[in-house]
């Protein structure tokens, strides 16, 4: 979880609604990630004893499978927005978020008092990631993004791994069993 403010004003600025993890590290990248939580999802993983995430992709490929819906354990979490926040250079925020357009909606959060040259502008209006600035005790949005992920892209066995990495993040993460209960994002 987050108790970064700026982060959370950031999340709450572009709408995502969800956990705020902070500080995920998958596919070679450290971001921060609004979450979504199915608690109907993880009550039946626990009923099932699957309520630990999967990350064997044979397994996942096969709880992907179309054919297979509803046969085996529903995917608990899924990820809203990726915020591109580490690292001191804004090329490599914009990258980053550039890496997660398949997943979901992205956006950066600009470095303090850093330049944002027109370059890095268009970049992120091509590639539909939001930019958020710091600003004097809240986050301000200076471009919206694409709320969701690339047209282009469809739902893989990657989805599923991230999101099974998600779920073990969000369990271990979790003070209590409780802030896994309905109403207690962020």
């Amino acid at each position: 979880m987050s108790t970064d403010p700026q982060l959370t004003m950031a999340a709450d600025v572009l709408g995502w609604q969800g956990h705020l993890v902070s500080d995920v590290t998958l596919l070679g990248t450290v971001t921060s990630m609004v979450v979504s939580f199915d608690h109907q999802a993880h009550a039946r993983r626990l009923e099932t004893g699957a309520a630990q995430p999967v990350l064997d992709a044979d397994t996942l490929a096969m709880w992907e499978w179309p054919q297979a819906q509803g046969d085996f354990p529903p995917s608990v979490t899924s990820v809203v927005g990726v915020l591109a926040n580490h690292g001191q250079a804004v090329t490599a925020r914009v990258s980053t978020a550039r890496k997660w357009r398949g997943f979901s909606a992205s956006a950066i959060l600009l470095p303090a008092r850093k330049a944002f040259s027109r370059q890095q502008q268009l970049e992120c209006a091509y590639s539909g990631i939001a930019v958020l600035a710091p600003a004097r005790g809240h986050v301000e949005l200076l471009h919206h993004g694409n709320p969701d992920r690339l047209p282009s892209s469809r739902r893989s066995v990657a989805d599923r791994w991230v999101e099974e990495h998600l779920y073990g993040m969000l369990l271990a993460r979790m003070e209590s069993a409780d802030a896994l209960l309905p109403g207690h994002g962020r």
